[in-house]
């Protein structure tokens, strides 16, 4: 099994990305024959970006990888975390997918609209909303990867992947593998303002993984539930407190019926002030390594170095391939 995953570097990590991602990547990374984690930084400047502060946004991404538990092992084959823009042959072989992918199958997603919503003024209709697809496919086929742990909402982009994978493989000869998405149990946590719309990295709709017991505390506390007083899951129809159970099980590990049982006499309150006392228990030592990091940066980029060197090696193998099959080698 090889594995690729990346988070754009667009706001401070929530709970939702910690459930939802990382916490899958690190229960693979040393299952995996090879694994590699992303910081996907080109990604996130197809959307409004300050240049200022984007270098530390990348930054602040990777501490929480490492903090988070990613423990990246170049010299022993082990996990690789890395810079999307430093590697270029993610963007080479993305123009190369773009001569091969038809129009209808980029302008069609729904994500390519929703990012259009997000754009202001000089980012509208940029071309690399359109092409996002096409330099994901490369992300993870750069690497010959077989399988993606991501959500329900990234399938369709999983779905163009293979399809650009088939094509080239039909045009030019058998090269890439097909693409397997992985689940996680905490795929869709949602906003804790809207179970509607997953958590969001803005305002108060989530919990950051660096926000403080205070601000944690305030947000469970005025996080929406239903006029029903009964702590049950049920995601049709009790969606909010379906979300929060949902935290608390994956946090605790302890089972959802038995937490329905342990608050079958208790109001949403209770169960509030105990989500709270459990997520900041479970933030408080990624919080400390995290800080650990941060005091140490020059050891956090020798790690990214050391990953990126071997992703390029690996990356270079591939697009010597691909460059091969189509007559420009």
């Amino acid at each position: 099994m090889k594995v690729f995953s990346g988070i754009r570097s667009s706001g401070r990590l929530h709970l939702g990305n910690y459930l939802g991602a990382i916490k899958n990547w690190i229960e693979l990374q040393d299952q995996a024959e090879q694994s590699i984690f992303a910081v996907v930084d080109y990604h996130g400047i197809t959307t409004p970006f300050d240049p200022k502060s984007y270098k530390q946004q990348v930054l602040d991404t990777v501490l929480d990888f490492l903090a988070a538990g990613v423990n990246p092992n170049p010299p022993a084959g082990g996990p690789l975390l890395i810079r999307q823009s430093q590697i270029p042959q993610h963007t080479e072989l993305a123009w190369i997918f773009n001569t091969i992918t038809p129009l209808g199958w980029l302008d069609r997603l729904p994500t390519y609209k929703e990012k259009q919503a997000q754009a202001t003024s000089h980012w509208q209709n940029n071309v690399g909303i359109l092409t996002y697809p096409t330099l994901m496919a490369a992300d993870i086929l750069v690497y010959k990867t077989d399988s993606v742990p991501v959500g329900d909402d990234q399938k369709a982009h999983i779905d163009i992947t293979n399809e650009i994978a088939k094509k080239f493989n039909s045009l030019f000869g058998e090269t890439f593998p097909a693409v397997k998405i992985l689940k996680s149990q905490g795929e869709r946590i949602r906003s804790l303002k809207n179970p509607e719309s997953k958590m969001s990295k803005t305002g108060d709709e989530g919990i950051a993984l660096s926000d403080s017991p205070e601000e944690i505390i305030l947000k469970i506390k005025s996080a929406i539930t239903d006029s029903e007083s009964v702590i049950r899951f049920d995601s049709e129809e009790k969606p909010a407190i379906s979300n929060l159970l949902t935290i608390y099980h994956l946090l605790s590990g302890k089972d959802i019926a038995d937490l329905e049982k342990e608050y079958a006499e208790k109001n949403y309150v209770d169960f509030k002030s105990d989500l709270a006392e459990v997520v900041v228990n479970f933030l408080e030592p990624f919080q400390a390594r995290r800080a650990e990091f941060t005091a140490n940066l020059d050891e956090v980029y020798k790690i990214l170095e050391t990953s990126e060197e071997r992703a390029r090696s690996l990356a270079d193998q591939t697009l010597t391939e691909v460059k091969e099959k189509i007559g420009v080698l």
